[in-house]
């Protein structure tokens, strides 16, 4: 019985682990949005160099 948990357990972490990554990427991102990182490497790519 010991055995079984401890297989239940770990494919739950299996399963777990690549969600809370895909949902850390999101609040990553959502975040760079928000604060306007995007916007600002976009207008200094679009300065012309000298």
């Amino acid at each position: 019985m010991a055995a079984q948990r401890a297989s239940d357990i770990g494919m739950v972490c299996g399963l777990l682990i690549p969600v809370l990554g895909n949902f850390a990427m999101l609040l990553r991102k959502r975040q760079r949005l928000v604060h306007g990182e995007t916007a600002k490497a976009a207008a200094t790519a679009a300065q012309p160099s000298t």
